[in-house]
Parts: C-alpha cells; structure tokens; sequence
C-alpha cells in the first residue's frame, strides 16, 4: 500500500553529508547521516502530530475513485504482483506460510492465496482492514494477536519506512520466522536517479509519513545486524514512474502524467547500469536462532 501526495520547501543539496538536513519544512526536517546510510524524519514542533500521521488512513489510488491514474494505477498494479511472485517464487517454497506486513487492502495476499500459499496479514489501519475483509483476507490488528505463530516468509512492501523502529520491527520478524525464514522487504531508494533528481520534491519522501529513508547500504546495515543474510535484491519498475509523476504534480508541472511517465522511463533505462532504481525489494534469510 503506498499512496503519496507531498510537498516541501526548497533546499540546498550539493552533496550527502552527515547529518546534513536533505529537506525542511514547516513541520518536520529531514536529517541525512552518511555513516550510517539512511536519514530520519524529525518533527519540529508537536509530538502529536506523529502520532496522527502514523496511523493516518489513506489508501491506494485504486480504491479511491475511478480515473485514469486509478486505472493506470490498477493495471500497474497487477503487473507487478506477477513480477514479485515470480522473483521470489524461486526462494520462498511452494505452499509458504506468509505473513504481509502492512498488508493494506489485501490484494498481495489474495493473489499469493491463488498461487496457493497459506496467507496471513497484519494491518493496523481500519478502513483498509475492512476493505481487506471483503476481498476474502481477514488481517490482524497488531503482531501481538499472533504471538507464539510461525511462519516461512514475511514481506513487507513499502512499509518499513513507517515504523517507529525498523530495528525493533525486524527482531521481531526474526522471532516470527521459521528456520531459514525468508524476509522480504521494500523500500524507497534515497541514492535512486529520480530522488535525486527531485530532491525535495521526491515524492517517495512521503512527509511527514515516512520516518525513516532508506539507502541500500542502510537497509542492510540494519537488517544483517538482526540475524539475516542478504539473498538477493530486484528493482520495482512500475514504482519508478507512479512516484514520478507524482514528483512532477509536486513541482506543479502540467501534464504531469506524461512527464512523470517518460521521466521514469529514462531513470529506469539509466539504472540498467548503475542500479539506483526508484524503489528496491531487498530478499533476506534467517541465519541465527
């Protein structure tokens, strides 16, 4: 589930250094440490406010209304859940146990459901759980309603970005996983051609919804340290050119759509060599106890 709609000030982004603030705003900064490969959100003024954004209620173009971008945004959609089931169908065993994470609406699930997995989903935000309940996935709330379960493989498409304390979360699925337990996780890429290229009008940001930004050396600093290997990583196409188009309605361009399309497709042919693809699902498995 990702639904972005930002924008922010303008800001002077030569060059990443640490603890250099990459965006401002007029509620919360972005502070960048180089070290350490990923950068946090911090909120200026009322803690309050974090609290609301974090369990905010939005959701997918595609449930929202009809228009062309809900179609587009459909059709994408569909495509990519065929491309993540075949870049990890060769990893995870056939008839997995699988927990998503942030499982949103339950369209993931539901077509894993027809590849014939035994699928469970955890989903904190209300509507989505009972748009989830309709498709035929039943999610849970929280983690602690499945406290004591197993399973082979976790996913979490963009979500990891949300949590509090990604650090915390990925112990966590740790204990969760079977043996060899495969985790799946996506994210945004802070160091992507189209990040920056937009800078502070990088959509992907999401501010003030997304607390943590990810490179991925970041990403696997803080996975690797909690007891998982890295297997493999595959580049999402399709989010290169939704987040886009979404970065030029952020600049206020006309015919967004058309730019954000034709942009996207240029940083995703650039990143053919270079792999700083928009957004990055990253494939551990468990090798500790």
């Amino acid at each position: 589930m990702f639904h972005v709609e930002t924008k922010g000030k303008i800001f002077s982004n030569k060059a990443l250094k640490d603890n250099q603030s990459i965006y401002s705003g007029s509620e919360v900064d972005i502070i960048y440490s180089k070290e350490l490969g990923l950068a946090k959100t911090v909120f200026k003024k009322d803690r309050r406010l974090k609290e609301n954004i974090s369990s905010s209620e939005y959701l997918p173009h595609s449930k929202r209304k009809h228009t062309l971008v809900s179609l587009l945004y459909s059709f994408a959609r569909a495509l990519m859940f065929a491309y993540k089931h075949k870049m990890i169908e060769k990893i995870i065993s056939k008839k997995s146990k699988i927990l998503d994470f942030g499982s949103g609406t339950g369209d993931f699930l539901l077509y894993m459901k027809r590849k014939n997995h035994q699928v469970y989903g955890v989903e904190p935000n209300k509507a989505a759980r009972e748009i989830s309940s309709k498709n035929g996935i039943i999610p849970f709330e929280n983690l602690k309603q499945l406290q004591g379960a197993k399973f082979h493989t976790i996913t979490l498409w963009h979500v990891l970005e949300h949590l509090q304390d990604p650090s915390k979360a990925i112990k966590s699925f740790h204990k969760m996983l079977d043996k060899e337990g495969v985790l799946i996780v996506a994210v945004p890429n802070l160091e992507s051609h189209d990040a920056l290229h937009y800078k502070n009008f990088w959509a992907a940001l999401d501010v003030p919804r997304h607390l943590w930004h990810f490179t991925p050396k970041g990403l696997l600093k803080i996975v690797q340290e909690n007891g998982f290997s890295f297997a493999k990583v595959f580049p999402l196409w399709f989010d290169t050119l939704y987040i886009s188009y979404l970065s030029e309605r952020n600049r206020s361009k006309k015919f967004a759509l058309i730019r954000g399309v034709f942009k996207g497709i240029y940083f995703n042919l650039k990143s053919f060599k270079t792999k700083k693809y928009s957004s990055l699902a990253f494939v551990f498995r468990k090798t500790s106890p």
